[in-house]
């Protein structure tokens, strides 16, 4: 947002407080304004939309809840995420060479869990258990700074040295 955009956003501030009969203040529109003006008025104005719909306690929202909903949740993306991959895993029992093209996964499944051990091995009745623990495990990986390093097999390291030579 830039310094046109005040005009919109005191308007949208001013209609959340109607909205939840709560008062803002001058001071406390500006230190909103300061603080999501990395977001265009757009994006502010859809956010204070969302939370209009489904918010129930009648105080204006802090401003995390409206960046929460202008970049969604991003705990949720990460849990959706693990679950999603984790059932995929599961999928794949039985095939000899299955491709995960998620990196965290490909993580997990080549150093945590081996695949070609693991797969075989594992009994119905561990894989709620399993999926559990996956399901930790992935969400600690996608929080990692460090990006993953993932081991390429010895069998592409000799195809990926032959390319171009």
């Amino acid at each position: 947002m830039n310094t046109q955009d005040e005009p919109k956003f005191a308007q949208i501030m001013l209609g959340m407080a109607d909205n939840f009969r709560d008062t803002i203040t001058k001071e406390g529109m500006s230190m909103r304004f300061d603080i999501l003006n990395e977001f265009s008025i757009d994006q502010v104005e859809a956010a204070a939309r969302k939370i209009m719909a489904t918010r129930k306690y009648t105080k204006m929202p802090p401003v995390a809840e409206f960046i929460e909903a202008i970049n969604g949740n991003q705990a949720n993306q990460v849990e959706d995420r693990a679950e999603i991959q984790a059932t995929y895993v599961i999928s794949c029992i039985g095939q000899k060479h299955p491709v995960f093209n998620d990196p965290v996964t490909a993580h997990l499944m080549l150093k945590r869990w081996n695949w070609s051990t693991w797969a075989p091995a594992v009994l119905e009745s561990e894989l709620k258990w399993w999926a559990k623990e996956f399901k930790e495990a992935y969400r600690a990986f996608s929080g990692s700074e460090t990006p993953l390093q993932i081991e390429a097999a010895p069998e592409i390291k000799k195809l990926i040295a032959t390319i171009g030579g």
